[in-house]
């Protein structure tokens, strides 16, 4: 277990993300959460790839910015949504999972500012650096009812 991670965030998080569709099709588990940062595991299946056998980008990008907006949403429980999201791919991704680890930067009012890495991980190798991305988080005034 994570130093930084908070058991009732992380339930909250993996709670929230299991009653999402989109979530529970990707299948991630959030592993650590709380003090502005994240760590989310996302086995990987056969129709997340690409024409290559890489995992499809959209995949990477999509666990980036989930790991960014739960970072974000540690610091003081609120809710949040991404308002802005750039990724960089740095090598084509083939492996049994990924890893996203996200960190928050700094944390305002209105917007956090979090950094992700996501790493492909393989059994018997050390894992490789894939991605990197950088969110902005919007920060929201109130509760939203949740869909």
């Amino acid at each position: 277990m994570h130093a930084y991670s908070d058991p009732e965030i992380l339930a909250r998080l993996n709670g929230n993300s299991a009653a999402q569709g989109f979530n529970r099709w990707m299948g991630l588990q959030g592993l650590a959460a709380g003090n502005g940062q994240v760590e989310i595991l996302l086995p990987l299946r056969d129709d997340m790839r690409q024409h290559h056998g890489y995992v499809h980008g959209g995949c990477i990008g999509a666990l980036a910015d989930m790991a960014c907006a739960w970072a974000g949403s540690t610091n003081g429980g609120q809710d949040v949504v991404t308002s802005n999201f750039t990724i960089h791919f740095l090598r084509p991704a083939m492996g049994k999972q990924l890893r996203a680890k996200a960190r928050t930067i700094r944390s305002g009012k209105t917007v956090a500012t979090v950094e992700a890495e996501i790493f492909i991980e393989n059994d018997g190798e050390e894992p490789k650096l894939c991605a990197t991305a950088l969110a902005s988080i919007a920060v929201l005034p109130e509760a939203r009812p949740r869909i």
